[in-house]
């Protein structure tokens, strides 16, 4: 639990953190809680209590389990695809492991009225190993169309086998205790009959999933949906008679509520065709469900089994419902503040901060409680050691209630949902899309009383129509649709109205209010507007000026931004740290895993800049990768950003229609190539507009070594770029790039990182410098002040070689590299005297812009 706070902080900063996040909860909290908890449970139903040398088994295998998921987990945020294989084989073999136990102690036990409920633990286990295969392929990589069934099968298996089976098997019996009451009639009977029905759902929705049978797996998804629905029945006839009142109880309803609406959701997206975006019902599922029912069957459990005697067990139980209204509301409505269809960017940040809070807060008051139980325990135990008799509760006595009374409850509330309004309000007003924003009609109107609707749709970077004619006075409804298979839209009107982001296939309302004056619209997701999605609302009747209040920013082209002074010469600020320009040899090895991670992140441009920017790992540039003719890259290309992004590895020779996609955020894509021919290689998005997205930092290099390129003594690696400012929350302005003004031009990143700390060589030693320009649109022409160099090599061929050019001639030399957009190449030189040299791109604009830097060079 403290390693998944920690964890929800640093999150940014963790490589493959939605994975990771997902995965130490799941196989952290969920499985440990499961292995020891159905142990718990299976004792008890069977009224059987294993030899106590079988308690060491259990820790070991509690162990096992713990060693597996952590190999596991630094494989994956490595990359490294053998701990990805033995961590999953440890997690897989450690519940294999708890299967055969449970089958042994379901042998052993007599006949009791719950035995056949226990079975399902048994079967609810059997699922993991066969999601764990699924997950290792996953996780060392498999190429388009199975990385979608995998991820269905890995989630039926998985998430609603093993979870969702364990889960309900424990509330047959358990759902009663917590409510303190007895269970329904014919509840334990009725429940036989359901789990099978969900066990067999299971195992047909994992098989269609892997044949890629949608109708099997949204039919499978269904009956499975119906046999909760039919469980649920019988609980909530339990609750009648006892209803929640406890934060045990309350949360675990909640958990209940979302468990149907979120395998609702999982059937339609499969039913409709949509199978590769299960990932939406994720946070619903886990968060909404299985985090809920977990923290409160342990809120009851752990002063339970930590026992000493009914004043211990209330003092805990107390504590334990500490702020049960406030932390329910915070959860909740946190969530349905992420999900809500139309959201910002903003709102999914406050919302899953809220929710995200509200767990937390599990944390405090569970050390509240156990220090509660232990005070009252040790009190206990001197009073015994003193000759003292235990206070009794007598008749006259007050004791504490559990459950915290309804002012209380309502006062928690009350403040929990004046958090979320507060929190989302400020969201909302922050976000300069938000409806919040809008401003008033410029002309006034009378209304009409009518409503003109208009259905437009979003595909290929255009509105389909761009432009509506409405009558003066009717109130404008644009129901908006994006076509676009793989790129999220949006729709902003100048007068504030706004559909919020629209994901590939989905569908919005812009409610434009009543319309007295044009009004032009965009896309507001960087670069679209620049790209030709744009709209017009022609007004009959009418003010036919169109408004301009909400002009601007990196959609749009009508004017540019002037940007800050900026001092080239100034030193980087202290908390920036210099990209290492030094350039390590080719790994061993003719195959090259490597996992690049989108990251819309904020990073320092030059001194006193700071914009967001799009990265390949939270770099900028992206990892500079290196290898011989004839290796093999496996790229696997992960977006956990917020728009649509893409790779294009221009060292690949290779179709692009699948490896270059787009993917939407949350998914992800394998590229795998093999380097045919020598170079210094552009890697970049390919999502349109590209000269934004690489603008924004979505770029490197791949350096293939050229056969017999000699050893040196130093060798360097500087991609140059330009970037285009914007506003402070934009990360480039397409009005500068299509004028081809650019604010910075840099040298990996930054432009000034090297003045601050410069490359460094010897006398005599011979120096090669790798040089890339990544654009978007402009070259370099690369050259090292007071140096010449002996050695040239460009776009994969030599010009000169230790001064010889191509027809055998010696003592040549050279002053400057020249590259086009994307061209690379490298120079060598050999330095004769000491001093500090000063590289540069000879285009004094752009080494005027920040493309300059200093070479050190020491006796």
């Amino acid at each position: 639990m403290i390693a998944l706070v920690l964890l929800g902080v640093v999150h940014r900063w963790v490589p493959a953190a939605t994975w990771t996040i997902i995965h130490v909860f799941t196989l952290g909290l969920l499985t440990n809680s499961i292995l020891v908890w159905g142990q718990h449970f299976t004792e008890t139903l069977l009224h059987r209590r294993p030899p106590e040398a079988s308690r060491a088994l259990q820790v070991r295998r509690i162990m096992l389990l713990n060693a597996g998921i952590v190999v596991l987990v630094v494989g994956m945020i490595g990359s490294w695809p053998i701990p990805i294989v033995t961590g999953a084989t440890v997690v897989g073999g450690a519940v294999a492991w708890y299967v055969v136990d449970l089958v042994g102690q379901l042998r052993a036990a007599e006949p009791t009225r719950f035995r056949p409920i226990v079975r399902y633990y048994a079967v609810a286990a059997a699922f993991l190993p066969a999601g764990a295969v699924a997950g290792a392929f996953m996780g060392v990589g498999v190429p388009g169309e199975w990385a979608v069934r995998l991820h269905a099968f890995h989630l039926a298996v998985n998430v609603l086998g093993f979870v969702g089976i364990t889960v309900l098997t424990t509330l047959v019996t358990f759902w009663a205790t917590v409510l303190r009451t007895p269970m329904a009639a014919g509840q334990d009977a009725a429940a036989v009959r359901s789990l099978g029905v969900m066990s067999v759902a299971v195992v047909v929705a994992a098989a269609g999933s892997l044949a890629g049978v949608t109708p099997v797996t949204a039919t499978a998804l269904g009956v499975y949906l119906l046999a909760v629905l039919w469980h649920l029945v019988h609980l909530v006839r339990t609750a009648r008679t006892a209803p929640p009142r406890e934060f045990a109880s309350m949360s675990i309803a909640c958990g209940l509520v979302w468990l149907p609406v979120s395998l609702g959701w999982a059937t339609w997206l499969v039913a409709t065709g949509r199978i590769g975006e299960l990932g939406q019902v994720t946070t619903p599922l886990l968060a909404g469900a299985a985090a809920q029912i977990l923290f409160g069957a342990m809120s009851f459990l752990m002063p339970t089994v930590m026992r000493g005697g009914p004043a211990a067990v209330r003092a805990g139980m107390v504590e334990m419902n500490r702020l049960v209204a406030f932390r329910l509301v915070l959860v909740n409505a946190g969530l349905v503040v992420f999900l809500v269809p139309g959201g910002t960017s903003w709102t999914r940040v406050v919302g899953s901060t809220l929710a995200f809070g509200g767990f937390a807060l599990f944390l405090p008051v569970m050390i509240r409680a156990v220090r509660a139980q232990l005070a009252v325990i040790r009190s206990a135990a001197a009073a015994r050691e003193a000759g003292e008799k235990p206070a009794r509760v007598t008749p006259g006595t007050s004791r504490p209630e559990i459950a915290p009374g309804r002012r209380r409850n309502l006062v928690g509330a009350l403040s929990a949902a004046l958090v979320v309004v507060l929190a989302t309000g400020a969201a909302l007003a922050a976000d300069p899309s938000s409806p919040l924003r809008r401003t008033g009609q410029a002309a006034s109107v009378t209304p009409t009383g009518n409503t003109t609707t208009v259905e437009v749709t979003a595909v290929g970077m255009r509105f389909e129509p761009n432009t509506v004619t409405v009558p003066a006075g009717d109130r404008l409804v644009i129901e908006l649709t994006n076509d676009d298979d793989t790129t999220v839209h949006d729709l902003y009107l100048t007068n504030g109205a706004g559909s919020g982001r629209v994901d590939p296939g989905g569908t919005a309302t812009v409610d434009a209010g009543v319309v007295g004056r044009s009004l032009e619209g965009w896309c507001t997701i960087a670069g679209h507007r620049a790209m030709g999605m744009t709209f017009q609302v022609r007004v009959e009747g009418g003010d036919p000026a169109a408004g301009h209040d909400a002009h601007g920013g990196a959609g749009g082209a009508a004017g540019i931004a002037p940007a800050e002074a900026i001092d080239v010469l100034a030193p980087p600020s202290d908390e920036f740290v210099t990209r290492d320009p030094a350039l390590a040899p080719a790994p061993t090895g003719r195959e090259h895993r490597i996992t690049l991670t989108v990251e819309e992140t904020t990073g320092e441009l030059a001194p006193g800049v700071v914009r967001p920017v799009w990265t390949y790992n939270g770099g900028l540039p992206a990892p500079t990768l290196r290898g011989t003719v004839g290796d093999t890259f496996i790229v696997t290309l992960r977006n956990e950003g917020t728009i649509g992004h893409s790779i294009d590895f221009h060292a690949g020779d290779v179709g692009p229609d699948e490896v270059m996609r787009t993917i939407p955020p949350g998914e992800e894509l394998e590229y795998r190539f093999t380097v045919t021919r020598a170079g210094a290689w552009l890697y970049h998005c390919a999502t349109a507009p590209m000269s934004g997205h690489v603008a924004a930092g979505m770029f490197g290099a791949l350096i293939v070594d050229p056969p017999g390129l000699t050893e040196v003594d130093r060798e360097y690696a500087l991609v140059q770029s330009e970037s285009y400012l914007g506003a402070e929350d934009e990360p480039f302005d397409s009005g500068k790039i299509a004028a081809g003004q650019p604010d910075l031009v840099m040298f990996n990143g930054h432009a000034t990182q090297y003045r601050r700390d410069p490359l460094t060589a010897r006398v005599g030693e011979t120096v090669r410098v790798w040089v890339v320009a990544a654009g978007p649109s402009d070259g370099t022409s690369f050259h090292v002040v007071g140096s010449q160099f002996d050695t040239v090599y460009k776009e994969g061929a030599y010009l000169l070689r230790d001064g010889r050019d191509a027809f055998g001639s010696g003592n040549g030399g050279a002053q400057a590299l020249d590259l086009a957009p994307s061209q690379g190449g490298f120079v060598e030189m050999t330095f004769v005297e000491p001093g500090r040299y000063t590289f540069v791109d000879h285009s004094f604009a752009d080494a005027e812009k920040g493309a300059a830097g200093f070479l050190d060079v020491t006796e």
